[in-house]
């Protein structure tokens, strides 16, 4: 093996410490591949350097944050060795959190707690509690070997000589005159299994290594002798344990290096399906209107500023594709128009995947479906394509201000909105910035009543705390089972027979429009009023007359509202697309557009 498949470039201590370094191309190099992450138990790995090298990761199955910092290096003739402190950091209403010191518990419970994780590097210090132990990592500094090890005390205890009394002003502070304790005189503040917690990110490193350097460890473990007396009596400690993993000809230390081990202890065992080439596909449905285009933007940043790369079919009902104009950037996108993919356009569904995934391969496939899809239909045809994608979540956008003006926090919602709700595994609850907070409550309750089972995560503009999407679809991914919309579900009497609710049961239909001449903001509005009230959605490209000028711009309608944003500068067609139930005809609609823009000084 050479450290070079690693660091393409000879170790050179005196220049700075080479430790983190190492470590730094282990962490990346794996995650260029999400895969192989994924197989090797890591679920994201964040470096923080305000103060120094320092790391925050997951991995599973566990759900805490593990963090290394830094702490020294130092050189000989021929090698390195860099020390590194590790931590454990549970979630404050995690039960293992009574298990550490009190210090601890105070600190977790904090407001500044998670962002003082986040940036680990700058709050190391304040953050020793969590410390448990420390990983040492030793290379020759020719590249011919490598070196991990962790040390952490089987049992990190501490005992309370003087004893921890209950605040005074608690309720229960004393009886009848007598101390009450939080952890009575001689007894353990904190009894935390050390070792065990940190064997699984020591796993995870040392997977990676040998994955990286395509090589076996040698596995060694030991113990050393208990504390001195006086020193076992204040912590309780009864051993440290000591695992190494040895890459190459690295030399044994003494004492004797332990028992050797057939393999690393705590290895993540990945599922079949981890280990599947086929992408994970996700379903993005919601309503008319809802801002699916503008989340699966957002979305598509974070995964493309991540390397993560993702393609998209999109479906829309309609002629003409506008979304997947707004979408193509870093992204390869394949567009169904003329039907919906839970419909008419369920046989163009394979080999629309097909094309796309030839052209781009993926990590994830995301399928944004036309507002009037029914995610069960869209579910039924996904079924057919296990030889090419592997299930993912069905994410629902709900327009927050739609359901306010609907009442159907009050008096309900049917149809193919409650079908997009009820079979999502996450809700977006888009828009939450056009109502007042107790209106909101009242949207997300009556989404939670809908669907019990939900991840519920309020939107503005599309932009969500993407972390928490990835999180959620990480945690059901461990569960070793299908999100919710994949679960077997008792029919309805309907769905029984073979029928689920379309948008052809309510009568929507839609009507596409070209727009040859200029039109200004209020003869677009007077063409909205005319397309009659069961209008629902409008949406196309245009020049716009504004400020003396022409501006190509993209129309967006929806919920009331009319909206403009600039338009692809590759996109030459102009037309509006009006989406709705028992629209007024073609001619009519044409016939206000005209008038308008007749009247208009500028046309």
């Amino acid at each position: 093996m050479s450290l070079h498949t690693l660091l393409p470039r000879p170790l050179d201590p005196e220049t700075g410490p080479e430790s983190p370094a190492i470590l730094t191309a282990l962490l990346s190099g794996i995650h260029l591949d999400r895969r192989q992450a994924r197989a090797l138990g890591w679920r994201g790995v964040r470096p923080s350097a305000l103060h120094g090298p320092a790391w925050t990761c997951r991995v599973a199955p566990l759900p805490h944050i593990f963090g290394l910092v830094f702490l020294d290096e130092c050189t000989q003739e021929d090698s390195l060795h860099g020390t590194f402190a590790a931590y454990v950091f549970p979630a404050a209403q995690d039960a293992l959190l009574d298990s550490f010191p009190l210090r601890a518990l105070e600190i977790a419970l904090g407001p500044d707690y998670t962002d003082a994780v986040r940036e680990l590097s700058a709050h190391a210090e304040a953050l020793a509690p969590f410390c448990l132990g420390q990983v040492d990592l030793a290379a020759a500094r020719d590249g011919s070997w490598l070196s991990l090890a962790l040390s952490a005390p089987a049992r990190l205890r501490l005992v309370s000589r003087g004893g921890v009394p209950v605040p005074p002003e608690a309720p229960g502070a004393a009886v009848q005159g007598a101390p009450q304790w939080l952890v009575p005189p001689g007894g353990l503040e904190c009894d935390v299994p050390a070792f065990r917690l940190l064997v699984r990110l020591f796993a995870a490193l040392a997977g990676t290594a040998a994955r990286l350097l395509d090589a076996e460890p040698d596995v060694r473990l030991h113990h050393t002798a208990p504390a001195p007396p006086d020193e076992a009596a204040a912590h309780g400690e009864d051993r440290q344990l000591h695992l190494s993993a040895s890459f190459g000809s690295a030399p044994r230390a003494a004492p004797a290096p332990g028992k050797r081990l057939a393999s690393l202890p705590g290895r993540y065992v990945p599922r079949p399906d981890e280990l599947s080439c086929l992408p994970v596909m996700h379903v993005l449905t919601g309503f008319l209107g809802s801002g699916k285009t503008t989340f699966l933007r957002r979305w598509l940043d974070f995964l493309n500023g991540r390397e993560r790369y993702a393609s998209v079919i999109q479906n829309e009902f309609g002629q003409v594709g506008l979304d997947a104009a707004l979408t193509r950037s870093e992204t390869r996108v394949e567009a169904l128009d003329e039907g919906c993919v839970c419909c008419t356009l369920a046989d163009a569904l394979r080999p629309g995947l097909q094309r796309l995934l030839a052209d781009a391969p993926a990590e994830q496939v995301i399928l944004e479906t036309t507002g009037l899809a029914n995610p069960g239909n869209v579910l039924r045809s996904l079924d057919d394509l296990a030889e090419f994608v592997q299930p993912g979540l069905v994410i629902t956008v709900v327009d927050s201000l739609e359901w306010h003006r609907g009442g159907y926090a009050t008096q309900g919602v049917s149809g193919v909105r409650l079908s997009q709700v009820q079979q999502a595994d996450v809700i977006i609850a888009n828009k939450a910035d056009t109502l007042a907070e107790k209106d909101f409550e009242d949207i997300l309750r009556t989404l939670r009543a809908c669907n019990a089972k939900a991840c519920i995560l309020p939107a503005v503009q599309g932009n969500i705390a993407f972390a928490r999407l990835d999180a959620f679809l990480a945690d059901w991914q461990d569960a070793r089972t299908r999100p919710p919309s994949r679960q077997p579900r008792l029919p309805t009497l309907a769905q029984a027979r073979g029928a689920l609710g379309t948008h052809a049961d309510e009568g929507f239909a839609s009507h596409t429009l070209p727009m040859q001449a200029p039109v200004d903001e209020n003869a677009l509005r007077r063409m909205l009023d005319a397309a009659g009230p069961g209008l629902c959605r409008a949406k196309g490209i245009v020049d716009l007359l504004h400020a003396g000028g022409v501006v190509p711009a993209v129309v967006q309608y929806a919920a009331g509202q009319l909206e403009f944003e600039a338009a692809p500068q590759d996109e030459d067609a102009r037309y509006l697309v009006f989406i709705g139930i028992d629209l007024a005809p073609r001619e009519a609609v044409a016939t206000a557009r005209g008038g308008a823009v007749a009247a208009s000084p500028a046309a």
